[in-house]
């Protein structure tokens, strides 16, 4: 067993054992083990001190609660990210940790960055993450050859040299204030001589005066102080016989409270915590194993190295961060839980919204405004474009595909500002809907039923109501055979489909160029589009002009998906119908159905659910208004469930095409919600395999259900 399992095991489960005695043990044992043991048994216990002090200021504080805790962010995995309730605001707090640098690793990162900068001599953004890592690596470790640069020792040095030059300026201040100090002496001697052989007279007089003044005086004081000294004596006669009395009644009262003490003191002592006696133990170590002045200069090369290499984990961690990730939030891009990401200035936390706590601040946040302007600034060259008081507001792509948008100080907004949509790389599947209740089995067979059959649909609801979410998911129903076209602003569909061409808006280079200068909008792309004669449009969301063109081509036969910002019914014709979109009433029978998403607060819990499911059947001719059916609603809060409204126009439609009695076509529907409760028992989650599973059911659908249904039986 090691020196600091040892130790370890006498702090934390002998609870007998006194520090001292721990302190003498532990001291034999590293004078007994060899250097090299040492060394490493050093490196161990320091790092576990380090951890011991880093809990003490973020883990020992009784006003939070650890709620979740990760690790594995980063370079190497040494960042750390955790969820706590902390009982002064009554919310929850994303916490970061990670290693901190000290002023002398501060200015080796400064100086290796500076390095790599000036002899890097390829471009990092062609390579993919792990050929950057090596790059990045292999660079920094020949830097450190050819420069000498060592990670440990150079403060000590530094030290030696200062308290050298604090002394010769000790001693030379020294010397000067001597030199002054005689200088002035003299001079003062001289004034004083001069004085008194000009003031002898008058100053015999001056004495004569006050001789006799102080003699009256001192005989007054004489009497008073007697006076005084009688009174004194007379009170403490009195104290003593107060104190006296008190004695007797004390020590009647202590006699009878001796007894009650001595039962509930024995309590009391075994009242002592545990962790109260750790903390105490573990000091202890901290002492024993602390790297002070004098315990570094008696360090071996061996454990210097080791201490070295600390060290230079902590620098290359940071450096990673700022060369490969993005800085302040590396670990925040990198943690899956966390769908926005919103800084609104400096000096203010950045917050999140998360998926299970909803919308929480962290404890990460940029110091000034040149630090946050500089980080804008950068994310805007990231996403291949560029930010200036010419134009302040840019919306671009990031790497990994998340969306951002970002204002720069002192033109759009008081300081710089930047919003993060995160992108998932594995999208949501209709087995994810039904995973988290956002649609019910029989809702998303009858969307599989639907799209495969070819009806156009148009996803509706708020900010952040989860449209594209569950546009993307239910495309899956797809068949894989059809050509598809996708047209947004930012990339965010994401399909298996082979046959798939996505296109994403840009902005113009330079408008004095009619050609190379044109912005290419919605507009363009969707005209583009029924140019490559495509079975399915997939607009990200109609705002303006475009939507026009995509019912012109939902009137042509084109299958169409597409989203927009509208709570109900009502509000979304008000808006289809009026500028900028302008559609004629008679248009929208074009549409087959309307799909109504909605954040709902349950329990304190932001959920997204499917509220409305809206068949458009006609257009009256007589009213001029739109007749509607209902196949599927949501029920309400206190009764999270869906139900079905029944007839639907979409499915008799599909009936009557096939020529299906009403039998074969609930049979048809019984079919696909088998396959959706196999795949869901399964926990089938990836995009690409429930997309094989439905062009698979499409293909040879008998073999398929066979399949399921043996394997639920099982």
């Amino acid at each position: 067993m090691g020196l600091l399992e040892k130790a370890q095991e006498r702090v934390l489960a002998d609870k007998n054992t006194s520090t001292k005695q721990i302190e003498k043990e532990v001291k034999k044992e590293s004078k007994a083990s060899g250097l090299l043991e040492k060394a490493k048994q050093r490196k161990k216990i320091i790092t576990e001190v380090v951890n011991l002090i880093d809990d003490k200021k973020l883990r020992d504080d009784s006003k939070k609660d650890i709620i979740e805790e990760k690790t594995g962010f980063g370079w190497r995995g040494l960042g750390v990210r955790r969820i706590v309730f902390n009982h002064d605001i009554n919310e929850h707090v994303y916490e970061i940790i990670e290693p901190v640098l000290n002023d002398e690793e501060k200015d080796l990162k400064e100086e290796l960055s500076r390095l790599f900068k000036m002899l890097a001599d390829v471009n990092i953004s062609d390579m993919n993450k792990k050929d950057k890592e090596k790059y990045l690596e292999k660079t920094l470790e020949q830097i450190i050859i050819d420069n000498d640069i060592k990670f440990y020792g150079n403060k000590l040095k530094k030290e030696e040299k200062d308290i050298k030059t604090e002394k010769e300026n000790k001693d030379k201040t020294k010397e000067k204030k001597s030199f002054a100090n005689l200088f002035s002496k003299n001079k003062k001697d001289e004034k004083i001589n001069l004085l008194v052989e000009v003031n002898k007279p008058k100053t015999e007089e001056k004495k004569n005066l006050l001789k006799n003044l102080f003699k009256k005086k001192s005989k007054e004081e004489n009497l008073k102080r007697k006076i005084e000294s009688e009174k004194e004596k007379q009170n403490k006669l009195q104290k003593k016989k107060e104190k006296k009395k008190r004695d007797n009644l004390e020590k009647d009262s202590n006699k009878k409270e001796k007894s009650f003490k001595n039962l509930f003191s024995k309590k009391n002592k075994e009242e002592k915590t545990e962790s109260e006696k750790n903390e105490k133990k573990k000091k202890s170590l901290i002492k024993i194993f602390s790297r002070n002045k004098e315990d570094e200069n008696k360090l071996t090369k061996e454990q210097i190295t080791e201490l070295e290499e600390v060290s230079k984990r902590k620098i290359f961690y940071h450096i990673f961060k700022e060369f490969l990730g993005y800085g302040k939030i590396d670990v925040i891009m990198e943690d899956e839980g966390i769908e926005d990401i919103s800084c609104d200035g400096y000096e203010v936390p950045i917050f999140i919204y998360h998926k299970k706590y909803d919308e929480i601040s962290t404890n990460v946040k940029f110091e000034d405004e040149f630090e946050l302007d500089s980080f804008v600034i950068r994310l805007a060259q990231i996403c291949g474009k560029q930010i200036s008081i010419y134009s302040p507001i840019v919306d671009g792509k990031l790497p990994d595909g998340s969306r951002l948008q970002t204002t720069l100080a002192k033109t759009v907004t008081k300081p710089s500002t930047f919003t993060i949509r995160k992108f998932k790389e594995n999208p949501l599947t209709p087995v994810d809907l039904i995973g988290f209740k956002s649609m019910s089995l029989d809702m998303v067979a009858y969307f599989w039923f639907a799209i495969e059959n070819g009806a156009s649909i148009l996803f509706c609801g708020g900010t952040a109501s989860g449209k594209t979410t569950a546009l993307n998911a239910l495309s899956l129903f797809i068949p894989s055979s059809h050509k598809i076209v996708s047209i947004e602003d930012t990339r965010e569909v994401s399909l298996p489909h082979s046959n798939w061409i996505a296109g994403t808006t840009r902005q113009g280079f330079s408008a004095s160029d009619e050609k190379t200068g044109k912005d290419i909008d919605m507009f363009d792309l969707i005209r583009a589009a029924l140019r490559q004669r495509p079975k399915v449009i997939i607009v990200g969301e109609v705002r303006g002009k475009e939507a026009y063109s995509l019912f012109q081509a939902m009137a042509t036969g084109h299958t169409s998906y597409s989203t927009v910002h509208a709570s109900d019914i009502h509000t979304l014709i008000q808006r289809l119908e009026n500028p900028p979109i302008s559609l004629p009433r008679a248009l929208l029978t074009s549409l087959d159905i309307i799909a109504f998403q909605n954040a709902i607060d349950i329990t304190g819990k932001t959920v997204r659910r499917m509220t409305s499911v809206t068949e458009i059947v006609k257009l009256d001719p007589d009213t001029n208004q739109l007749i509607f059916m209902e196949p599927f609603k949501w029920v309400s809060k206190t009764d999270d469930r869906f139900e079905s409204g029944g007839a639907s126009k979409i499915l008799n439609n599909i009936r009557l095409q096939n020529d299906w009695t009403e039998e074969q076509l609930r049979q048809e529907i019984q079919n696909r919600i088998l396959i959706l409760n196999w795949m869901s028992k399964k926990e089938t989650r990836d995009y690409r395999e429930v997309g094989k599973i439905v062009s698979e059911y499409s293909k040879n659908p008998e073999k398929l259900l066979k399949r399921a249904r043996e394997e639920i039986k099982k």
